[in-house]
């Protein structure tokens, strides 16, 4: 009977499945190619150690998964969190204008504290207690920190409520100075109302009156710089008055960079809650990549050219694509920005 021509000319592929005996030493599917290519097993411990980070890196990608959110995505809060950057690195128009924006964020946070405060000073003016309100600026001036300013305010108005003889009068004395340790609870506070003294700024009305242009402000407009320019050059007396106590640099005391800070504290009332779920999101994105990192340089160490990698090894990671949609969205590859500390360096 007649061989066939399959059995005539085998394949390398045949040859490598021949016994060692049979097969040739050199060429295709021979002895010396399938030592040079044989591949080798993962090592046991290798796979255990990959097995254990994965399902640590699993729990947190379906935690990242349940607090993600379209609102993180969304264009206007992505401007607030590209700004939020320019203001604490220095750079472009905002570079500068951080301080002055804590100062009047905080000052108009406080605005009703110390429009209490200015109405005490009006109504009540008793000798004893227009003594107490002539107090307030040295204490302020001779205070290093908050606790010795409570201290010595406390000591203060515990003598002039003594000598006041009202029980009304005594009240308001009392929670003049309860505002007055509640502003300095505030890093900035104690700086702030000294600011007020200094500059004998005690109209704070015009703080309500900037809160009031801010919060009435029409969303489709927070992204208009030049609306807010205008904005703000229509009420530039407001501005004029409260420059010195937010310090605002002299080279930035132009409307165009106070727009640039009632802009971002627009923002920031509209996504303050936003920002604080965002933030735990990245908090679990960080602690996502600790392990995703783990799992990577276990991978790289046996490359599938030369080991047989098991399917796990090319199966999507749980949370790649959350964290990857946070990196491209929060990176400007041109500038070699990141607007957000999400471990650029590791290996994604």
């Amino acid at each position: 009977m007649a061989r066939s021509n399959k059995d005539d000319n085998p394949s390398p592929e045949s040859g490598r499945e021949q016994p060692w005996w049979n097969r040739p030493v050199l060429g295709k599917g021979g002895l010396i190619e399938g030592i040079i290519h044989s591949k080798q097993e993962v090592p046991e411990e290798a796979l255990i150690e990959r097995k254990k980070h994965a399902n640590d890196l699993y729990i947190f990608a379906k935690t990242a998964e349940a607090i993600d959110s379209p609102q993180f995505l969304d264009q206007e809060f992505i401007t607030y969190i590209k700004i939020q950057y320019m203001l604490d690195n220095d750079l472009g128009e905002y570079a500068g204008l951080k301080q002055s924006y804590r100062y009047l964020e905080l000052a108009i946070d406080v605005k009703d504290l110390l429009l209490f405060i200015n109405q005490t000073e009006l109504r009540y003016r008793g000798y004893k207690q227009q003594e107490f309100y002539d107090q307030v600026p040295e204490i302020l001036k001779e205070s290093e920190d908050a606790e010795t300013f409570k201290q010595r305010l406390e000591r203060t108005v515990v003598e002039a409520i003594a000598q006041t003889k009202t029980a009304e009068g005594k009240e308001a004395l009392d929670h003049y100075a309860d505002n007055l340790k509640q502003i300095s609870d505030n890093p900035l506070g104690l700086n702030l109302l000294r600011r007020f003294h200094s500059f004998e700024q005690s109209d704070y009305s015009v703080l309500a009156s900037i809160s009031d242009l801010i919060r009435n402000i029409e969303i489709r407009n927070v992204n208009d710089l030049a609306i807010l320019t205008h904005l703000v050059n229509k009420n530039i007396n407001l501005f004029d008055k409260i420059s010195q106590i937010v310090q605002m640099p002299p080279e930035k005391n132009n409307s165009r960079s106070f727009a640039l800070i009632v802009q971002f504290i627009a923002l920031n009332h509209q996504h303050r809650n936003t920002v604080l779920k965002f933030e735990e999101l990245i908090k679990v994105l960080r602690q996502w990549l600790r392990y995703y990192s783990l799992i990577f340089n276990i991978q790289q160490s046996y490359p599938e050219t030369d080991y047989k990698q098991p399917p796990e090894f090319t199966e999507p990671i749980p949370g790649e694509k959350v964290y990857r949609k946070y990196l491209n969205a929060l990176t400007d590859k041109n500038q070699q920005i990141y607007y957000y500390d999400l471990g650029q360096n590791a290996p994604l």
